[in-house]
């Protein structure tokens, strides 16, 4: 493996574990740790890749790529994705777990 493919690699486990031990200590109590988690790694990533997308897209249609090039903008944008994908998946596991109805 390279040594890129071992840093992301990594950065996406450091990511996952954070992930998890955020999602247990911020969960609604009623939650179930694994369930809780779910949803917000899949929220989380959900949300941060259609922002992705769709800043990719403007910055295209704009004819302004190069822009992203810069540290102060590609930091920016990085906060324009993750930002909103953290509250997203925040919001979502900290809402109580919807029961089933009885039949």
């Amino acid at each position: 493996m390279s040594t890129l493919g071992s840093i992301v690699v990594g950065s996406c486990l450091a990511l996952a574990l954070a992930a998890a031990v955020y999602v247990e200590r911020s969960r609604h109590p009623d939650a179930k740790p694994i369930a809780a988690y779910l949803i917000f790694v899949t929220v989380f990533a959900a949300v941060a890749v259609g922002l992705f997308a769709a800043g990719t897209l403007l910055f295209v249609l704009l004819e302004r790529p190069d822009l992203l090039a810069t540290p102060a903008t590609g930091f920016s944008f990085l906060l324009f994705i993750f930002l909103p994908a953290f509250l997203a998946g925040r919001w979502q596991i900290k809402k109580p777990p919807l029961r089933a109805p009885r039949i």
